[in-house]
C-alpha cells in the first residue's frame, strides 16, 4: 500500500504543476513587467539621465552640420549640451563610437526629452523583436522567453532609465545568432559588424567565426565593418573617427574610459584596485606595482579565453552543441569587457534563452536551477559598495558580479565535454590540441596582453611632477590658473561645473544672478585674482560675467555669445571666442569701456573665417596667443587689435593651448605626440624645444605658477580626460 502511495504522489504533483505552471509563469511575468515599467520605463520617460543626452548631442550636431572634431572634449561637449537646453545634466562622449549616434539622428529634430521618450518606445519594440526571434529559434513559448528576459531586472531598468543603446545591440546579436544557426553566414556577419559599430565588443565574434571556419560570416563582418567605418567617416568627419580609433579605443581597452577603479563588474577595475596607485582614486592599493598588474591581469584574461576556446567545437553544425558554444562565447566577451556597466548585461539574455531552452528539453533540472541562479545573480547583484580607501586580500570578494560571470563560464566548461575526436573527427575542439600547442596559445595571449599593459603603464608617473589634490570631490579638474588669491580651476562636481579657488580649502565662486543654475566652464583673472571674468553657460547660450572677488554681486559689464575669456597682460583688453557650428573666431574688447555701469561693450572680430580658433592665451605687450586650425593644421598664432594673425615666429609645428611664462622667455604648449597630448616648451630666444611629459596619457591646459613651475591637468592613471591637477618644475 505504501509503495502504491509513493508512486502515485509524484504523478499528482506533476499534474498539479502542469495545471498551474502557466498561471505561475504569467503571474511572475506580470510582476517583472510591472517592476520594469515602474522603475525603468516611466521614470526614464520623465527625466534626462545619462546616457541618452550624450547620443542626442552628437546626433544633433550631425544634423546641424557642425564640426565634430571636439566631441571627446569634456568641456566643449558640456557647453554644446547646455546650449541645446540639456540643463542640470553632466554629459560626455568618451568611449563611444561616432557611429553610435547615428540611430538617434532621426530623433534629433525633437526636443531632447521628447526624443528620449520616442527612443524608449523604440527600445520596447526592439526588446519585443528580440524575444520573438529567440522564441522562434529555440521553440520556447514567448511567455517563457519574456520571463527569462525580464529576469535581467537591473540591466533592463537602467537601459530604459538612461536611454542606452544596448537593447539595439541585443537585437543585432540575437539576429546574428538566428542567422548563424540557420546557416545564413553573410547576414550573421553583417549583424555582428553593425553591433560592433555601436559598441565595439561584438567584433570579437570574428574570432568565433575563425574557430568555426565560417569564412563567409568572417568576411561579411569585416566588409560590413569597413562600410560602417566609411559611413561614419563621411558623416561624422575624419577627425572624429581618427580620434576614436587612435586615442579613445586604446584607453578604453585598458579600462580607462572613466574612473578605472570604480566598476563593480570589471576585472580591469579589480586589478587596478589591487595593484595600481592613484593618490585620489586609489591611495591604498594592496601592492603598488604596475609590473604585477601587467603580469596578472593579462594572465587572467588568457586563462578565461583559453577555458572557452578549448571547449569550442571547430566545426559548425546547427545543433544544441552549437547553441551552447555561441552562448558560452557571448558570456566570455561580456566578462572580458574592460568596463561593463550594469545596462550592458542585457546582452546575457541572448545567451540565457538558448541555454535554458536546451536544459529544459533535456530535463536537466539541477543544471537548469544552477544556471538560472547564476544568470539572475550576474545581472542583478549590485549590493556591495567599493567606497573603501584601502584594498586588502578581501577586496576581490566584493566583485560579486564578476565572480558570477566566471561561474557561468565554468558552468559551460563543465557542461560541454570535449568531443571524442576518435569516434567523430568532425566534432573536434581546441581542447583536443596537443598540450604543447595549447600551452603556446595561452602563453601567446598572455605575452601580448602583458606587453600591451606594461608599455601602457610605464612612464605614467612624470618625473618632477607633483599632484595637487584639493578635497573638493571633483570628478575632473582642468584649466588651473595661479593668482595672489590662490589657485583657480574649473571642476566637474556632482551638480555641474564650477570655478573653484584653492587657498587653504577649496571654495566655490558664486554668481548672484537672476538666471537659473548654470555651468561655469571657463574663466580668466589678472595676477591679483580679484578681477574675474567667468563664462556662464545655459540654454540661452554662453555669456561672460565680470565680478570682483569679495563682492557678492557682479558688475554691470556682460558680454553675450562669448566663451573662453583671456585678459591681456596689462589688463586693458579682453579676448574671447565665439563659435558658429563648431567653428571658432577671436573677438577683442577694450575693458576700459566697462568703467561705466551697464555699458554695452562693442567687441571687434580679429580673425577671418579661414581660421578655426580653438584656444586663447595671453601674449606679450597687449597681444594674445591663439591656436587655430588653418590650412588643415592646428598651429599657434599671435593676434592683436588692428593686425592680422601672425604665425608664431620660429615654430611651425602643430600645437594648441599656448601659455607664456611671466618673464616672456618661454612658451609651453600641448603637442600631439604618438596620439597623446604632451607638454612641449619653446625657448623664444633660441628656438629650442623640449618635451616635458611622456607616457600613454595626456597633459592638458598648461599655465605658469611662476617662471620655473608649470601648472597643468593630467589624466595619467585616471579615466581619459578625467583630469587631476599637477605641477612640474621647468629648468631654464
Amino acid at each position: 500500500m505504501s509503495s502504491v502511495h509513493a508512486t502515485s504522489a509524484p504523478s499528482s504533483a506533476d499534474k498539479w504543476i502542469s495545471n498551474h505552471q502557466p498561471l505561475v509563469e504569467t503571474g511572475l511575468l506580470l510582476i517583472l513587467a510591472a517592476l520594469l515599467l515602474w522603475k525603468g520605463i516611466l521614470p526614464g520617460s520623465k527625466t534626462l539621465n545619462t546616457d541618452f543626452p550624450n547620443y542626442y548631442v552628437v546626433a544633433r550636431l550631425i544634423r546641424e552640420h557642425c564640426c565634430l572634431d571636439r566631441i571627446y572634449d569634456w568641456i566643449w561637449f558640456q557647453r554644446i549640451a547646455d546650449h541645446f537646453g540639456i540643463g542640470h545634466q553632466l554629459v560626455g562622449f568618451l568611449g563611444l563610437t561616432p557611429f553610435s549616434a547615428l540611430p538617434i539622428v532621426p530623433l534629433s529634430w525633437l526636443p531632447v526629452l521628447e526624443a528620449k521618450r520616442l527612443w524608449i518606445g523604440c527600445n520596447v519594440a526592439l526588446l519585443a523583436a528580440s524575444v520573438q526571434f529567440l522564441s522562434r529559434q529555440t521553440g520556447l513559448s514567448p511567455r517563457r522567453v519574456w520571463l527569462i528576459a525580464l529576469c535581467a531586472v537591473i540591466p533592463l531598468r537602467t537601459s530604459f532609465l538612461f536611454g542606452q543603446m544596448h537593447i539595439l545591440v541585443l537585437l543585432l546579436l540575437v539576429t546574428a545568432y538566428v542567422c548563424h544557426m540557420r546557416g545564413w553566414q553573410i547576414s550573421s556577419g553583417c549583424c555582428i559588424a553593425l553591433g560592433a559599430a555601436l559598441k565595439i565588443y561584438p567584433i570579437l565574434f570574428c574570432l568565433y567565426f575563425v574557430v568555426k571556419r565560417r569564412w563567409k560570416a568572417f568576411g561579411a563582418a569585416l566588409l560590413c565593418s569597413v562600410l560602417c567605418l566609411v559611413l561614419s567617416y563621411s558623416i561624422t568627419g575624419p577627425t572624429a573617427t581618427k580620434l576614436y580609433f587612435l586615442q579613445q579605443l586604446p584607453r578604453l581597452l585598458q579600462g580607462e574610459s572613466l574612473n578605472p577603479f570604480s566598476s563593480l563588474t570589471s576585472s580591469s577595475a579589480l586589478f587596478h584596485r589591487l595593484f595600481l596607485y592613484e593618490p585620489e582614486l586609489n591611495p591604498h592599493p594592496l601592492v603598488s606595482s604596475p609590473r604585477i598588474y601587467a603580469v596578472l591581469y593579462p594572465l587572467w584574461q588568457a586563462v578565461l579565453t583559453s577555458i572557452v576556446l578549448f571547449r569550442l567545437r571547430t566545426s559548425f553544425e546547427s545543433d544544441e552543441r552549437e547553441a551552447f558554444d555561441w552562448a558560452m562565447f557571448l558570456c566570455l566577451i561580456m566578462f572580458l569587457s574592460s568596463a561593463p556597466a550594469s545596462y550592458q548585461f542585457v546582452i546575457l539574455i541572448a545567451a540565457a534563452v538558448p541555454t535554458i531552452s536546451i536544459l529544459l528539453n533535456r530535463r536537466r533540472w539541477s543544471s537548469l536551477l544552477t544556471y538560472l541562479f547564476l544568470y539572475f545573480a550576474a545581472c542583478n547583484i549590485r549590493a556591495i559598495s567599493l567606497d573603501r580607501p584601502t584594498a586588502s586580500i578581501m577586496t576581490p570578494l566584493l566583485y560579486l558580479t564578476l565572480w558570477c560571470g566566471v561561474a557561468l563560464l565554468v558552468f559551460y566548461y563543465t557542461l560541454l565535454k570535449p568531443p571524442d575526436a576518435d569516434t567523430d573527427p568532425q566534432r573536434k575542439s581546441l581542447f583536443r590540441m596537443p598540450v604543447f600547442k595549447s600551452a603556446v596559445l595561452v602563453l601567446s595571449f598572455w605575452f601580448l596582453g602583458a606587453c600591451s599593459a606594461w608599455f601602457h603603464l610605464k612612464g605614467m608617473q612624470v618625473v618632477g611632477a607633483d599632484r595637487i589634490s584639493p578635497r573638493d570631490d571633483a570628478y575632473l579638474r582642468i584649466h588651473p590658473m595661479n593668482s595672489d588669491q590662490g589657485l583657480w580651476y574649473v571642476a566637474m562636481l556632482g551638480d555641474g561645473y564650477h570655478i573653484l579657488r584653492r587657498d587653504t580649502t577649496p571654495s566655490r565662486l558664486y554668481l548672484q544672478t537672476s538666471s537659473v543654475a548654470s555651468d561655469q566652464l571657463a574663466f580668466t583673472t589678472d595676477s591679483s585674482g580679484e578681477n574675474i571674468w567667468v563664462e556662464e553657460v545655459s540654454g540661452t547660450g554662453s555669456r561672460l560675467i565680470h565680478l570682483i572677488l569679495g563682492s557678492p554681486y557682479i558688475t554691470g559689464c556682460k558680454i553675450r555669445d562669448a566663451e573662453n575669456p583671456v585678459i591681456s597682460a596689462e589688463g586693458h583688453s579682453l579676448a574671447f571666442l565665439r563659435e558658429d557650428h563648431g567653428h571658432g573666431s577671436v573677438w577683442i574688447t577694450d575693458l576700459r569701456d566697462c568703467a561705466t555701469p551697464d555699458v554695452n561693450v562693442s567687441p571687434v572680430r580679429m580673425t577671418s573665417p579661414s581660421y578655426d580658433v580653438r584656444t586663447l592665451g595671453t601674449g606679450p605687450s597687449g597681444t594674445f596667443l591663439m591656436s587655430a586650425v588653418y590650412q588643415g593644421r592646428e598651429r599657434i598664432f599671435t593676434v592683436s587689435q588692428g593686425t592680422a594673425p601672425r604665425s608664431l615666429t620660429g615654430y611651425d609645428d602643430a600645437a594648441t593651448s599656448p601659455a607664456l611664462s611671466p618673464d616672456g622667455t618661454l612658451l609651453v604648449m600641448q603637442k600631439l605626440v604618438s596620439e597623446r597630448w604632451q607638454l612641449v616648451i619653446l625657448n623664444l630666444s633660441s628656438g629650442a624645444t623640449k618635451q616635458l611629459t611622456y607616457g600613454d596619457c595626456n597633459a592638458y591646459t598648461p599655465s605658469w605658477k611662476d617662471n620655473h613651475i608649470l601648472l597643468y591637468a593630467t589624466d595619467c592613471m585616471r579615466g581619459m580626460g578625467m583630469t587631476a591637477l599637477a605641477t612640474l618644475s621647468v629648468e631654464q
